[in-house]
């Protein structure tokens, strides 16, 4: 397991890409699957820091068993995290083999914690 933290700003989204594929370089994914988890993880932080308050952290937590299993969440005030009806929800669910949003009571009584996490498997067997 690797726990990163970086202030929610999309630029520095390349920090968790960076985690993702060093994770998974060693985990028997093809290139095109280890292509596949950096652009879900780049998604996965664009919509996550775009719902961040100012000055909140993203905090991406990685863990590396069969597959690799990304959970991020921020500090927010908007209560709705990204779902469905958006264009990074479709991306991520056709980027991973899992993919899940939920909300949590914040530590400030007027804010949200937002969470998203996706899981990635290597294929075996095929080309």
């Amino acid at each position: 397991m690797v726990e990163l933290r970086l202030p929610a700003d999309r630029d520095l989204l390349f920090l968790a890409r960076m985690v993702a594929e060093g994770l998974a370089g060693t985990g028997g994914f093809s290139l095109d699957e280890l292509a596949d988890l950096r652009l879900a993880v780049e998604e996965a932080v664009s919509v996550i820091a775009l719902r961040a308050d100012d000055g909140a952290e993203v905090e991406c937590v990685f863990r590396r068993n069969s597959r690799i299993t990304v959970t991020m969440a921020t500090s927010s005030s908007a209560m709705l995290p990204p779902g469905p009806d958006e264009v990074g929800w479709h991306i991520l669910r056709a980027l991973t083999d899992s993919v899940a949003t939920w909300t949590e009571p914040g530590p400030d009584p007027h804010g949200w914690r937002l969470c998203l996490e996706f899981t990635k498997e290597p294929r075996t067997g095929g080309p």
